[in-house]
């Protein structure tokens, strides 16, 4: 099992996260995608998650990845 968190910016309200969630969620390995919107974080967990992938979807619903977030 890997986790990757991402800093997101532009995230404020419960419809960024529904979307977030829906995007990565289809990305394959995914298990589970926890948005946290005071942190303006994204937690991705998975086997063989794909870093480029994973904000290739951030991107697609709208949202910017600002940095990978050490675990």
């Amino acid at each position: 099992m890997n986790r990757i968190d991402y800093r997101v910016t532009g995230m404020s309200c419960g419809h960024c996260a529904a979307a977030i969630k829906k995007q990565v969620t289809a990305v394959g390995g995914v298990t589970l995608v926890d948005v946290h919107l005071e942190r303006q974080t994204v937690r991705v967990e998975g086997s063989g998650l794909d870093d480029a992938l994973l904000r290739a979807a951030i991107e697609e619903a709208g949202y910017q990845v600002a940095q990978t977030v050490d675990a």
